[in-house]
């Protein structure tokens, strides 16, 4: 990784199996080849995003066609390929079913793998220790296969943050917990994670992404790309000049650069395939990015925290009270009370797991009144 680090971008406008093979194999040629990436005999964990169950065309998800041109070329190249994760959201099989790409793994023969069981593992960064699905430390490689989407808390969810799912259950949860209001600290442990984790090659979903209100209830948006290679910090910044989001306005590439891992600029990235000028769109919808509160004194932060801020909203006429955003709060910030679920902002510490998780789409990303005053 670092200077000279290449980034594949390569073409493709639909979801069929032909398209999609021939997308995701060209990307990777380009990137190094399968063959630089994965070896005969390699034990090769394969990480989606199956955040929860919802179907490909919602673009939550991973789409399957892109797994099931990885799954080929891991065995093209002589690995044993098998596929994990720890969605945010429901038993693994019944997600896994739902996206699509149950079938896709039956019919290849591959096994899904929970990330029920963790193994500590220790790090040299500023967190010194992460516990991660035991299944990661028994494989010889891992393929990150991300989606390109917008995300309330880091703008874009890319290939660092998908691989935040190596964290088992709720240890994710508990991170939200222990970073708290410092988001600068839960980036930089995004980072360290995936510096830890080290994928042998990324290609990230780009053909259709979200965008609004996601990463589990924004619209899909036709993107039309692939793009692949082996620095997850690279695709990112790739995938933002993709959508239009320079790599300083993506908080979890400012915390790779201060971290001094991967390639966090352009001018430090090889670009191979399809130039971006061909692909790049600038109108894609992002969600409200002012996070202004991490750049004042304290003492304004703990008085003006509310209105300083983007925050979780909630639209109480399309919360149908589930109680799954209440079961996912870190700091149990939210609550009923007279016949609708509200939010303590006071505790609240801006994670946007309620967001994440809503199955209705039910909470947005909402602005404080200093913030929306600043904007007119």
């Amino acid at each position: 990784m670092g200077k000279g680090t290449t980034v594949s971008v390569v073409p493709c406008g639909t979801y069929d199996q032909e398209d999609v093979d021939r997308s995701v194999r060209e990307a990777v040629r380009l990137a190094g080849g399968i063959g630089s990436f994965i070896r005969p005999g390699d034990r090769v964990l394969i990480k989606p995003n199956l955040l929860k169950a919802r179907p490909p065309e919602d673009a939550v998800t991973t789409h399957p066609e892109v797994l099931r041109a990885v799954i080929g070329l891991v065995r093209e190249a002589g690995g044993t390929a098998m596929v994990g994760d720890s969605p945010g959201l429901g038993d693994l099989r019944r997600v896994a079913e739902k996206a699509g790409m149950l079938p896709v793994l039956e019919e290849a023969g591959v096994p899904l793998v929970p990330f029920d069981d963790a193994v500590t593992v220790r790090s040299t960064g500023r967190f010194q220790r992460f516990e991660i699905a035991r299944p990661l430390a028994e494989v010889d490689a891992v393929i990150n296969l991300p989606k390109l989407k917008t995300h309330g808390m880091t703008v874009l969810t890319g290939a660092v943050k998908n691989l935040f799912g190596c964290i088992p259950g709720k240890r994710k949860v508990q991170w939200h917990f222990n970073t708290g209001v410092d988001h600068e600290s839960f980036m930089r442990m995004l980072v360290e994670l995936a510096a830890l984790i080290r994928p042998r090659l990324t290609v990230m979903d780009a053909i259709v992404g979200m965008e609004g209100n996601g990463p589990g209830s924004g619209d899909p948006r036709k993107i039309g790309a692939v793009i692949a290679g082996i620095d997850p910090v690279a695709v990112d910044v790739v995938a933002g000049e993709l959508v239009g989001v320079s790599a300083e306005k993506l908080p979890v590439i400012k915390a790779a650069r201060a971290a001094g891992y991967g390639a966090g600029r352009m001018n430090e990235i090889n670009l191979a395939g399809t130039p971006l000028e061909t692909l790049r769109l600038n109108d894609f919808v992002l969600p409200p990015r002012e996070h202004t509160e991490w750049s004042v004194p304290e003492w304004m932060r703990r008085s003006l925290k509310d209105a300083l801020t983007t925050r979780p909203v909630i639209d109480s006429g399309a919360c149908v009270r589930c109680g799954i955003c209440e079961g996912h709060c870190p700091q149990q910030a939210i609550s009923p009370a007279h016949g609708k679920l509200t939010i303590d902002y006071r505790r609240c510490i801006r994670c946007f797991c309620c967001q994440e998780f809503c199955p209705q789409g039910a909470i947005s990303v909402g602005k404080g009144w200093a913030l929306k005053l600043f904007r007119k």
